[in-house]
């Protein structure tokens, strides 16, 4: 009886602590975790993968393409809020029972956007009273960009039996689009308007100038970046845990050949995997 006693008592400590994220190595499971590894079969563990992407594109572009203003500013540094999904799998290297490694693998989807707006220089202009005054006058550019993403990540667990994760590999961008839509806006004064021409678009009561979306010139269809970041590994059960990440992908290649442009995202998001036998 006494037996049966620390045997249950036993069972309840180790719930208690797999739900803490404190499993300790060793113990015997239906599946092994990157928790708790010690178990057989060894599986791979799949799911889906989701988060934010905030932005930032290092750049300074000039490319506002208006026949009539020669003195269109440097777009740099535009930002923005995109998402990724997909799927994810992880693999733990080496032996079951000691491993505290693994390799992990992402195929996503990526949007990347991006939008800066910068003062232009300031012209005298006619009023439509004919008074001549001192305008104000602002350039935008906003980026619409998406990608298939393959990464592959080796993670590192500082402390075994923690879930807490160290996390670095290579990532691989084919780019699906890469648009742009440029404005050149008149703030002020209220009372003054772009005179129309032939070959642009105008809105806002003639006050904004549209250079309608185009494909970005002598954009690259290929992005390789490096990622680095943290995750914490949360285990609901022996076969389930979910995963919260934060991830810096810093781009090597240059976005654009014609500029110094790189994409740049801080990604925040989180993983959920389900332990399937090999």
């Amino acid at each position: 009886m006494k037996r049966n006693f620390n045997l249950i008592f036993l069972v309840l400590i180790g719930i208690f602590i797999s739900n803490n994220v404190m499993a300790q190595r060793g113990k015997i499971t239906e599946y092994a975790s990157p928790l708790d590894p010690s178990a057989k079969p060894t599986p791979i563990y799949v799911g889906p993968a989701a988060g934010v992407n905030i932005m930032g594109h290092n750049m300074t572009v000039k490319n506002l393409n208006l026949v009539d203003e020669p003195m269109c500013p440097d777009f740099t540094n535009a930002e923005g809020l995109g998402f990724y999904a997909g799927l994810t799998f992880e693999y733990l290297i080496g032996d079951v029972a000691t491993s505290n490694s693994s390799i992990i693998v992402r195929a996503l989807y990526n949007t990347y956007p991006g939008s800066v707006t910068k003062e232009g220089d300031t012209y005298p202009i006619a009023t439509s009273t004919g008074e001549i005054v001192n305008s104000t006058v602002e350039h935008d550019l906003t980026i619409e960009c998406a990608a298939v993403t393959l990464e592959v990540m080796y993670k590192f667990n500082p402390i075994p039996g923690f879930g807490f994760g160290l996390v670095a590999g290579p990532t691989f961008d084919y780019i699906l689009s890469k648009d742009m839509e440029e404005r050149f806006m008149l703030v002020a004064p209220n009372n003054a308007q772009f005179e129309p021409k032939e070959g642009y678009e105008y809105r806002d009561n003639n006050r904004t100038i549209i250079i309608p979306t185009h494909q970005i010139d002598n954009a690259s269809a290929i992005r390789i970046g490096l990622k680095v970041g943290v995750q914490y590994e949360i285990l609901l059960g022996s076969k389930f845990y979910i995963v919260p990440s934060a991830h810096y992908n810093l781009g090597i290649t240059n976005f654009v050949s014609d500029f110094d442009w790189r994409i740049n995202p801080l990604q925040v998001g989180l993983d959920a995997r389900y332990a399937f036998a090999l």
